[in-house]
Parts: C-alpha cells; structure tokens; sequence
C-alpha cells in the first residue's frame, strides 16, 4: 500500500489523494492497487478555475505592459494567459471545493438537463433575496453569468452566480428547452440580445475613465485626431451602464452623436433627477 511504502499514515495518503481530486484530477487504481490518472475523464478547464473573464485578461494584459514592456519576459506571460483560453474544451470534473460547488451543480444541470433552484438569489434589480426555479442550460464562470429559463417568469433571464447563495439540483427534466437561447452580452456587461449602435465622441478624461471603468470598451475606441477619440459599439437597448458613464462624465464628452433614442434617454433620465437640499 502506499501508506507503507512512504511510510505515512493512511489519512495522509487520502488527503493527498483529494488533493488532486479538488484540482480536477481524476485518480483510479487497478486491482493490484496502481494508482493512475484516468485521461479520458472530462476536466475543468483552468480559465474556469481561475475565475478569468475577458475584462480580467484585458486587465492583466495592460498591467503586463506597465511592469514590463516590450520585453521577452512580458510576451511570454502574455503567451502563457492566452494560452488558458486557446486549447480545447474538454469538458469539467465534479469539483468538491466549497466555492466551486455552485458552478459544479451548474454544470452538471446543464448536461443532464436537468431544473435547479437558486436559493437564496440576490437581486439587483428588485433588491429582493428569494429562491429562482430555472433550467440552466449556459454557465459561464469565467463572466460570472449564468442564462437560465426561469419556470416562474416563464422567461429567459441571466443571474450573477456570485449572487447565488447555494444551487439545488432537482429531479426534474427540462421542459422549455426549445426557447433556451443564449442572450449577447455587451462591453458594459449587460445580456440584452436587442442592442444598438452607439456613436461618441470623447475628451482624453472621459476615455481613460470608460475604459478603466470597463475595460472591454477599448476594442472600440479609435483616436480621431489628437486627444479626441471615437467611440462606436453595439450596446444594449437601455443603455444600462453607458446612462450612468455619460452623466458622470458629461463634461468630458465632446458630442453624442447616435442614435437619437439615447439623447431622447438621457434628456428624460436628467428629468427624473431630484435633489434633496437639507
């Protein structure tokens, strides 16, 4: 036994053992007792382990310039963060650590096609904590988004699965799957498959603010002339998150140019302001 040959005890070989369970490891022995990772076994990815969305990568890639710019030290960690999200998908292990556990039942959900309950969700929208019955059918840890058919709602909606406080996997089979569809999500993080085209024009404040406060918005951004830069992209039809940016940051705007719907918006979102003066 293993315990005997490196002279340890037998809860110590276990531990060792769920440590590479934890990791996604899979871990059998034959009938003599050869311990051996099983390859065909679906594991999960690193970049959902991590925890690494998009805006995060973005985030890690400028701070890589800043420390260590046009170097050869600098292009390989940026080879090695690509590399987490270049191979293929081969599938996700049933972790046992408690803060995957959410993402895990997720995912076994989603295969089985099988109805969950989101206990204790936190809303953003309603402030309001309660249980969600939904059919999740496209976790995405690395966004932190999870698109689900909610059975009450009789809708498509998406949840934060950090605002999850725990997932209950029920018995029960899907019953919508026909209407499952994954919504588009847009550089200011909001899932909204009705979007519009944006057009902006910017002062050097207003675009170091939008793309330090969202970082994936500089895929968008073109310098026009000198400390003038454009902006054009797809948002969502509501203008959730460009609303706030735009009347934070006004004086820094040079115009709003498209569509006429957004100065129509924030024309009636400045009308709904009110101060309270003590």
């Amino acid at each position: 036994m293993l315990a005997d040959r490196f002279q340890v005890s037998i809860d110590t070989i276990k531990g060792d053992l769920n440590i590479f369970r934890d990791a996604g490891l899979m871990v059998s022995f034959d009938t003599q007792y050869r311990y051996f990772l099983e390859e065909e076994k679906p594991y999960l990815r690193l970049s959902e382990l991590l925890h690494f969305s998009e805006e995060d990568q973005f985030i890690l890639w400028q701070a890589i310039d800043q420390v260590s710019p046009h170097s050869i030290q600098g292009a390989r960690l940026k080879r090695k963060l690509a590399s987490l999200y270049d191979y293929h998908r081969l599938g996700h292990a049933y972790l046992r650590k408690p803060y995957l556990s959410k993402i895990d039942l997720l995912l076994q959900a989603k295969e089985e096609k099988r109805q969950v309950i989101l206990k204790g969700y936190k809303s953003g929208n309603s402030n309001e904590v309660r249980d969600r019955k939904v059919e999740p059918f496209h976790p995405s840890p690395p966004d932190d988004i999870l698109h689900a058919y909610d059975l009450d709602k009789g809708a498509l909606r998406h949840y934060r699965i950090s605002r999850i406080l725990r997932v209950k996997l029920l018995d029960q089979g899907w019953e919508n799957e026909g209407k499952h569809q994954i919504l588009l999500t847009d550089p200011f993080r909001i899932v909204d498959n009705k979007q519009v085209m944006v057009h902006l024009r910017l002062k050097v404040g207003a675009y170091n603010e939008l793309i330090e406060r969202f970082p994936l918005t500089k895929a968008y951004i073109e310098e026009e002339e000198m400390d003038i830069y454009d902006f054009q992209c797809m948002v969502n039809h509501k203008f959730i998150g460009l609303t706030n940016f735009i009347l934070g940051y006004h004086h820094q705007l040079v115009q709003v140019i498209s569509p006429y719907s957004l100065l129509q918006h924030l024309q009636n979102e400045i009308g709904k302001l009110n101060f309270l003066m003590g």
